[in-house]
């Protein structure tokens, strides 16, 4: 971690500590100054601009007299946009936000200074913003539509340019892009119902490539009988239709899918690397390729694991395991942030990740995607206790409290157990370090009436009052 990096997570933990507070003012201020150190990071703009709206009660309008107050502002990024200065234009931006952050003309200068500066994914938050705030304005739907289809967000991309034909049906540009994104995303996404009935195809018997992978585990199991003839075989099928047609995407998709399912994941990787050549680096196959290599790596894992324990004592084989498991961690975590990135809306990607940030002790990355994650109800007690037990690990036992109480509000024991348990466990910790007996004790008689045999619950109970000890341990 640089420098720069360092500082911004800094003025991000303290910004969060003052959101925690309802400190706003202070909140806005160390947000804005790690969005200032890292332009790049979504997440600190994000959160400086909902503590202003917060600062504001959220009444939609900002400051009194914001238009009037703003018009310095404009005449700046008027006079920036001249001269192609787009950093005046964010700085100039980023002030106008403080009087009104639910200013569409702003979030759409925001969004163009920001894509002119290479940065999509700021410039993809604030048009979506500006188109938020302004349906029906023609110029932004079209420049975040045009962003969106560059990023391959084909629905989203679509509804935009539907909201420009629906405005004005004579609008030649909106009816060329419908057509255009309705094209790429057929052929991103496989296009399977165009494709030519390979059953139809006269054949001969081809040796499809084979890795080391799929070689090694073939030479397990036995190598499978190849079809005689047209209709026997899919695979079969499909390598004779990729023959004829080897151009068209959609077969090698369709072949990666059912080596997938027969587990030869091997093959199921050379297909979609293939896929990922023609398609021209298409994303959404790039996170199924994604999938498959993970697989592998759980393959490979429960293959070691069970080598280690049908040999006892063998060190290599108990390091082999540990090699892998964190080859695996790794790779789950570079894969799910590239998915977070990719799919900004997906909480449970977000959470997943987080779950793996805090098994690395990189609370600062878990706690800002937890914060996200709570608001997806199916996931928000979990989201909450595991963003609790990140405060209380970081030293903040009040805001790690607040939060075991938010995921104990309506919940039983026979809902969730696990977090139910989690939940009543730290709360125990938390008000036995401050020597409350009676508050620490009934938390872990609710666990107790639950799991007579959780963690340390009973030895607590029967030593309660020591307080010694941190609580993260």
């Amino acid at each position: 971690m640089n420098e720069r990096e360092k500082g911004a997570q800094d003025w991000f933990k303290k910004g969060t500590e003052a959101m925690g507070h309802e400190n706003w003012d202070y909140a806005i201020k160390a947000f804005g100054n790690a969005a200032a150190l890292m332009p790049e990071g979504l997440m600190y703009r994000q959160n400086k601009h909902g503590c202003i709206r917060k600062s504001y009660n959220d009444n939609g309008s900002g400051a009194k007299m914001a238009g009037m107050r703003l018009l310095g502002v404009r005449g700046r990024i008027k006079k920036c946009r001249m001269q192609k200065d787009w950093k005046g234009i964010e700085a100039a931006v980023e002030e106008g936000l403080l009087l009104n952050p639910w200013d569409a003309q702003l979030m759409f200068d925001l969004g163009d200074a920001c894509e002119n500066q290479q940065n999509l994914t700021v410039a993809k938050y604030a048009l979506e913003r500006a188109v938020e705030y302004d349906k029906d304005n023609i110029e932004y739907n079209r420049r975040l539509g045009h962003l969106l289809l560059e990023r391959r967000d084909y629905k989203p991309a679509r509804a935009c340019f539907e909201r420009i034909y629906k405005l004005d049906s004579n609008d030649g540009d909106a009816r060329t892009m419908m057509s255009r994104i309705d094209a790429e995303a057929t052929m991103d996404r496989g296009g399977y119902d165009n494709a030519e009935n390979t059953r139809d195809v006269k054949v001969e018997q081809p040796v499809a490539p084979m890795n080391a992978y799929e070689a090694d585990r073939q030479a397990r199991k036995g190598t499978p009988k190849a079809a005689d003839a047209p209709g026997e075989s899919d695979e079969t099928d499909l390598l004779h239709a990729i023959r004829k047609d080897p151009k068209n995407l959609s077969l090698y998709l369709k072949l990666a899918e059912l080596y997938t399912n027969d587990r030869q994941l091997g093959k199921a990787q050379d297909q979609y690397n293939k896929a990922l050549e023609f398609s021209n680096n298409n994303a959404d196959i790039r996170e199924r390729l994604h999938d498959v290599q993970l697989l592998m790596l759980r393959h490979d894992l429960g293959e070691a694991e069970d080598r280690a324990r049908n040999n006892p004592g063998k060190e290599r084989l108990v390091e082999k395991v540990k090699t892998l498991k964190d080859e695996l961690l790794a790779k789950e975590i570079e894969f799910l942030t590239h998915s977070v990135e990719l799919h900004p809306n997906d909480m449970r990607k977000k959470y997943e990740l987080a779950k793996r940030m805090i098994t690395i002790k990189d609370s600062a990355k878990a706690i800002p995607l937890l914060q996200q994650a709570v608001s997806d109800p199916r996931i928000k007690v979990e989201s909450l206790v595991l963003l609790g037990e990140c405060f209380v690990k970081d030293g903040k036992l009040d805001l790690g409290r607040r939060q075991f109480d938010k995921a104990l509000d309506g919940l039983s024991g026979a809902d969730k157990p696990d977090p139910f348990k989690a939940a009543h466990y730290y709360l125990g910790r938390i008000y036995e370090k401050a020597k409350k007996r009676d508050q620490a004790e009934h938390h872990y008689v609710e666990i107790l009436a639950l799991d007579y045999e959780y963690k340390d619950v009973k030895k607590r109970l029967e030593g309660l009052g020591g307080g010694e000890g941190g609580i993260g341990e």
